[in-house]
């Protein structure tokens, strides 16, 4: 579509124009943003890992070269290391990968049930398949369409579970922190003197 230097030039432009254009758009939207949640999540998840990794090495060879200073805070440290460690687990979880594999058949392209935007759908097929497949979904509008939504749907799916496991991630940092600390004031101030 051409470009249209001003209002009266755009109002020549048939709807339908337009109306194709903001589905690309739209669909450019969406997928930017489900992207940059994704890059979030990741980036969130990075952070809880790193920073409790650091805790725990430090804790770990701090309580170890000196054993004997720290022995009467066994439970405050065992809690702060089981707090890092929990939080560290649903870090990586959320930032893990997961690889599914699918296996494409001329039954699924014909039944309009495949998408080859996620790399595991099509990584087994040869060339020529793959571009069968690819102007066979090209050709359709609507299958086209809902190819799109299958991968934004699934891309939604994907990031519910990562910031599921995020919030379990920091849930678990913000309740282990308060609680270790609490012991850590009572086992000073009530237990050891």
């Amino acid at each position: 579509m051409p470009k249209f230097s001003n209002f009266e030039d755009q109002a020549k432009i048939p709807l339908k124009d337009f109306h194709e254009v903001g589905i690309t758009s739209y669909f450019r939207i969406f997928s930017n943003n489900l992207n940059q949640q994704n890059s979030l999540a990741d980036n969130k998840a990075n952070i809880m890992i790193s920073i409790n990794t650091v805790v725990l090495s430090l804790i770990i060879g701090s309580s170890a070269r000196n054993i004997e200073y720290w022995e009467n805070l066994f439970i405050p440290i065992m809690m702060f290391i089981l707090t890092s460690l929990l939080t560290t687990v649903f870090a990586v979880l959320a930032t893990r990968p997961n690889f599914i594999k699918g296996n494409i058949s001329q039954a699924d392209l014909d039944n309009k049930k495949t998408t080859l935007l996620f790399f595991g759908n099509f990584s087994s097929l040869s060339l020529p398949d793959f571009e069968d497949c690819m102007l066979t979904i090209l050709k359709e509008d609507e299958y086209l369409y809902r190819t799109l939504l299958a991968d934004c749907y699934g891309q939604g799916k994907v990031l519910r579970k990562k910031y599921n496991l995020l919030s379990y991630s920091y849930n678990t940092f913000l309740v282990g922190i308060v609680l270790s600390v609490i012991v850590f004031i009572c086992f000073q101030y009530y237990i050891l003197h």
